[in-house]
């Protein structure tokens, strides 16, 4: 039979091209069925376009990006990791551009603790590139099996990654992914950081756009949740959370739910290490707390000053050699002694919103209801969070309170009437609303008045009493409640998700 996708014979019993690689079946068969490639048909495929370059062995692992095999260079007899976009993707121009932008960027960096790159291809439809094929375990492997480390081995280790990001952001790449999985140690105990598969150039714009969720939830900064642009802060952030981890024995935030994960980085406190165990120096705390922040401004100003504040603990080379030989024990699996830690109080579980019913406002004749409830935070609706994040903002005049006289046609407080002498008193006391969405562009009024798209974190004073609110975006029904604001407080009603319109 011949290809369809670019015509060259292929003879029986072969299923894939010999030419292009693409997957082929009989054309006389009266249904071609064409489920998803599993590993071992990525493997022959790869077998067959890449034969005579590389003699690929077998798959090392697989991510959200790429899978990675284990393969030999047949000219230099070279082992090396070929990472492949994986075909249930689609090599849509815009996954293309993302993976081979991944290979320049690493490609164009030459650190001893960052993998290099060695080549970077496309055959047969296959896109691949080429690194150093690493020999040992990753973290994340090591943590699971061990648990805790010294600390002498996590500053080892935090000395060696901290490097290798500080370098990284000085080229202006960010990695946006920074977890135990993507730190690698070798046989010899050398650690090196990998996976810039979600990495971003500081000055590349085009490709992830705001709102966009990119990361892995245990170890994503908080504005990274939001959907925000992420910088060298949220490297700081993720490489935080991964110190914590190799000092207490588990990351600081878990939940049964993805909601409940990024609901901790936005509001849960920093559990203190010093309950977990007793040996850690104030310098490494000081450094886990700062680059836990959950203000990116309150982080350290450069990767590099959070290196150079890790290098002040004391760490002599008595310990870089004790910790280098125990990573190498740990990577060949022989026995290390355990350390012992004390177990962290449990979190506070993410709240839920009671909902009660409020009384209507008696000038209007429609019912008015209410149906606000909790959402899960979800990947989506946390877009919404990147304009509340209002952490470090600089300070505004307030806006005038909401129920207070507006006049409509300038849009702005209506003046005193001009024939009577203003009398100066204290402005009465005034409340406050909080509220997201979802969806993340609904319009949200107080009285008819626009107070917020998306979202009402505290900037808008309202007059006490009860207030007329009403959540509006096409497509969906509109939310219509009376909610009462109290003096000096603040009413803070989570999420409010509209629903669609013609859904039961």
């Amino acid at each position: 039979m011949k290809c369809f996708q670019c015509g060259a014979e292929v003879p029986p019993p072969a299923r894939f091209c010999g030419l292009c690689g693409t997957l082929v079946g009989d054309p006389h068969d009266a249904t071609l069925m064409v489920p998803p490639e599993s590993g071992d048909d990525l493997l022959q495929r790869l077998r067959m376009v890449l034969a005579g370059e590389y003699e690929v062995e077998h798959e090392l692992a697989r991510g959200g990006m790429a899978v990675v095999f284990k393969a030999t260079e047949i000219g230099l007899r070279r082992v090396v990791a070929l990472k492949v976009l994986p075909p249930e993707l689609g090599l849509t121009a815009r996954a293309a551009e993302r993976f081979k932008r991944e290979a320049r960027m690493v490609a164009e960096i030459d650190h001893p603790n960052i993998i290099p790159v060695y080549r970077v291809g496309q055959i047969g439809g296959i896109l691949f590139f080429v690194m150093k094929f690493i020999e040992g375990k990753s973290l994340d492997a090591i943590l699971q099996e061990q648990g805790a480390l010294s600390v002498r081995v996590t500053l080892y280790v935090l000395r060696a990654a901290a490097r290798a990001l500080a370098y990284a952001h000085a080229c202006g790449i960010v990695h946006r992914d920074v977890k135990g999985a993507n730190i690698l140690v070798d046989s010899d105990g050398r650690v090196m950081v990998s996976d810039f598969g979600v990495a971003l150039r500081s000055s590349d714009v085009t490709l992830t756009a705001d709102g966009t969720v990119i990361g892995t939830p245990p170890f994503m900064s908080p504005e990274q949740c939001a959907g925000r642009r992420a910088g060298p802060q949220s490297d700081q952030y993720s490489l935080g959370i991964v110190a914590f981890q190799m000092l207490a024995g588990s990351v600081p935030f878990h939940a049964d739910t993805l909601a409940g994960v990024m609901h901790h980085h936005f509001f849960t406190p920093v559990p203190d290490l010093t309950l977990a165990r007793d040996d850690v120096p104030a310098r490494l705390l000081d450094v886990v707390r700062r680059a836990l922040n959950k203000d990116p401004d309150r982080r350290f100003k450069t990767t590099r000053e959070m290196l150079t504040a890790i290098e002040a603990a004391a760490f002599s080379e008595r310990d870089r050699q004790k910790s280098e030989r125990t990573l190498q024990h740990l990577v060949q699996g022989r026995a290390v002694r355990k350390i012992t830690t004390r177990g962290l109080p449990p979190l506070a579980e993410m709240p839920t919103l009671a909902t009660q019913a409020l009384p209507a406002i008696p000038t209007r004749s429609r019912r008015l209801t209410s149906t606000v409830r909790l959402a899960g935070l979800t990947a989506v609706g946390l877009v919404a969070v990147g304009a509340v994040w209002l952490l470090g903002r600089p300070s505004r005049a307030p806006a005038p309170a909401v129920g207070a006289p507006f006049d409509s046609t300038s849009r702005r407080p209506a003046p005193a009437p001009p024939s009577r002498p203003v009398v100066r008193r204290a402005a009465p006391p005034t409340g406050r609303l909080r509220l997201l969405t979802t969806p993340p562009d609904a319009e949200i009024f107080i009285d008819g008045r626009r107070v917020g798209i998306g979202s009402v974190f505290d900037e808008v004073p309202i007059s006490p009493g009860a207030r007329h609110l009403e959540v509006r975006a096409p497509g969906y029904e509109t939310f219509d409640t009376t909610v009462v604001i109290d003096a000096g407080g603040t009413l803070s009603l989570k999420r409010v998700t509209l629903r669609s319109r013609g859904t039961g």
